[in-house]
């Protein structure tokens, strides 16, 4: 069976509150949902041609200059699939995480020390860019989803933390 795209419900809910281009899409997505859902714009880009199409989204064209800009705006039929989707159970996830990947395979002591150094190092600059993110979230005005943001934010930070001590407990 064939797993279903999730893209098209990544991009819906980044729809939700106010129409956007699709490079604000991709932005706002490298500005929060990359933590945990990254698109491409090599998806981004076909799939708002798909919802189109569907009725899901609809486009109007907007200038800023003589920049032309697509923007794209939910439809009520958008809405409707984006919160089917959210009532149905979540499927079955395969994480891709190269850090363990290596770490499956790897037997040699000194490699494992220094693979788990360099995990150590990277973690701990995303565990650094949680907080600024934290900071700037507390101090925007309150927003609908304001607090359903800072909770999913502290769910990765609490990840993020026990990564840390693992890998510091796996240096010793």
């Amino acid at each position: 069976m064939r797993s279903e795209n999730k893209t098209r419900y990544a991009i819906l809910g980044m729809l939700l509150d106010e129409p956007h281009t699709g490079y604000e899409i991709k932005s706002l997505m490298g500005r929060s949902t990359v933590y945990f859902w990254r698109e491409s714009d090599s998806t981004i880009y076909p799939m708002l041609k798909v919802l189109a199409k569907e009725g899901k989204v609809r486009s109007e064209i907007a200038y800023v200059g003589k920049k032309r800009k697509e923007v794209f705006s939910i439809t009520q039929t958008g809405r409707t699939e984006f919160k089917d989707w959210l009532a149905r159970p979540t499927g079955s996830e395969t994480p891709r995480n190269e850090f363990l990947l290596k770490f499956f395979f790897i037997t040699d002591q000194e490699e494992i020390v220094l693979l788990f150094r360099e995990r150590l190092e990277k973690i701990e600059k995303i565990h650094e860019e949680f907080k600024k993110i934290e900071e700037r979230l507390e101090n925007l005005p309150d927003f609908p989803r304001k607090a359903i943001r800072l909770h999913a934010l502290r769910y990765g930070m609490g990840q993020v933390a026990l990564e840390i001590n693992w890998l510091k407990e796996g240096i010793r």
